[in-house]
């Protein structure tokens, strides 16, 4: 066992889910080691990234508690059923109501009043933000916070951005809602370094509203977030503007000419993710659903028209999954998927609240730890069941070397160690336990590690 290549047991574990993965920690150090690598890490993301069955979480209102249930999960294979007990929710924040910021490689953001946390429901592990102590007094109801989440890809640092708008009422009676009259400085919290900081870029002063932000949260992955903003009082005049998650710095990016226009309030816009660019989805009442994409980032001319919902009336358009399947919401299905490769509807169900409280994550099954873990796991007693846990891999692992001499599929390969699974996690005691937190008994503070 101890003299099995790494390769073949990286094969075995990494068609395992990432609470597995976290037990299979305890069994011993050079498991530990092998299953801590951030190669292994980005590995397994990348699997359950690419995963054909994708499950969607719907928040039928971003603002949220977990006294009750906030979420549906929904394959989108057959969004119209609901995947029960599906996860475990997180323990002592009821009471409380929170508002869903965004989710990047299976780790989940939302925030209240004050503070942001970060969830990782693959692991069952939470990660709480206080508020940085000098800006704190500063967000008050009074202004307008913004706050978004995305990830670095360039340093492997997942970082949090916020910052506010001192608001002010409209110049004009014929103009509705608020506007910003000064933007505050940006705050960002980096995971890695466990720590808010300030830095001197701010909003483009010409942007004095943001649009919503888009329901279904797929931004930020690619180093990049961005707000579809308003530049005059009459709500015509559209932009982009985006923040460079690794330089951190803000800049502008124009629309289609042919959106730059439109009737009021009655236009419909969001901002999406298409086949990895940046896209932007549009449609004026009465009118057919656009969906332009950026092909080229930051060139203007290379905005180019993919589809026109012109078999749909009616309809609002939200997003696109990772999968690139269009989500809308129409009479009579509701909230809906469609591919458009394969001119299916999938029905996911009738909102019970305004279709614009709608979010919709994708779950990701991650092994990403959201706080620092001690590199040596202390487990409880290596006994007798951790003997009878090793003898079970021992079977699984001679099983599996010898369906890698014969060739055997990948999808075989998972048949064999599925009898001792179950056995051998019954007989751990870290398999009765719910997160690497506990399993380590470690005490939690900000930042993360692989």
């Amino acid at each position: 066992m101890d003299d099995l290549p790494g390769e073949i047991l990286s094969e075995i574990f990494i068609r395992l889910l990432a609470k597995q993965l976290a037990q299979m920690r305890c069994v011993s150090k050079s498991w530990n080691a092998l299953l801590s690598q951030p190669s292994f890490i980005k590995f397994h993301l990348h699997r359950s990234i690419h995963n054909n069955d994708k499950t969607i979480l719907v928040f039928m209102d971003e603002v949220f508690s977990f006294d009750r249930k906030p979420f549906t999960a929904h394959s989108t294979r057959s969004p119209h059923l609901e995947l029960t007990k599906f996860i475990k929710l997180p323990i002592n924040l009821q009471k409380r109501y929170y508002r869903v910021i965004g989710s990047i490689n299976g780790l989940i953001c939302f925030s209240d009043a004050s503070d942001v946390n970060i969830w990782n429901p693959s692991l069952n592990a939470m990660l709480n933000i206080p508020p940085l102590s000098i800006l704190s007094h500063c967000y008050s109801d009074s202004n307008i916070c913004q706050i978004r989440f995305g990830f670095d890809p360039k340093t492997d640092d997942y970082k949090v951005v916020k910052f506010m708008g001192v608001h002010r009422q409209p110049s004009s009676s014929r103009s509705n809602g608020y506007f910003i009259q000064d933007w505050q400085q940006v705050v960002i919290y980096s995971m890695r370094k466990g720590s808010w900081y300030l830095i001197t870029q701010r909003i483009p002063s010409c942007v004095i509203r943001i649009h919503s932000q888009a329901a279904v949260c797929v931004d930020g992955h690619d180093g990049h977030l961005h707000w579809l903003c308003y530049i005059d009082e009459e709500m015509k005049a559209q932009t982009i503007v985006a923040f460079d998650l690794g330089v951190e710095t803000f800049y502008e990016i124009p629309l289609p000419d042919s959106k730059l226009h439109h009737h009021g309030h009655y236009w419909f816009s969001v901002l999406g993710v298409l086949d990895g660019k940046l896209c932007a989805m549009s449609r004026a009442k009465g009118e057919r659903c656009e969906v332009w994409v950026m092909e080229e980032y930051r060139v203007a001319e290379s905005w180019v028209k993919h589809h026109v919902f012109s078999q749909f009336s009616g309809i609002i358009p939200i997003g696109f999954t990772s999968h690139s399947e269009f989500v809308f919401y129409g009479y009579p299905c509701g909230l809906a998927l469609f591919d458009p490769i394969s001119a299916k509807v999938k029905s996911i169900g009738t909102p019970t609240t305004h279709v614009g409280m709608i979010k919709i994550l994708e779950y990701v099954d991650s092994l990403v730890w959201i706080a620092p873990v001690k590199r040596e796991i202390m487990c409880f007693n290596i006994s007798d069941h951790f003997a009878k846990l090793k003898r079970g891999f021992n079977t699984m692992v001679n099983g599996l070397c010898q369906a890698f001499a014969f060739g055997v599929h990948n999808l075989m390969l998972v048949k064999l160690y599925q009898g001792i699974e179950g056995e051998a996690l019954k007989n751990s005691r870290c398999g009765q336990r719910d997160s690497l937190t506990d399993l380590g008994r470690v005490k939690p503070v900000s930042g993360y590690i692989y």
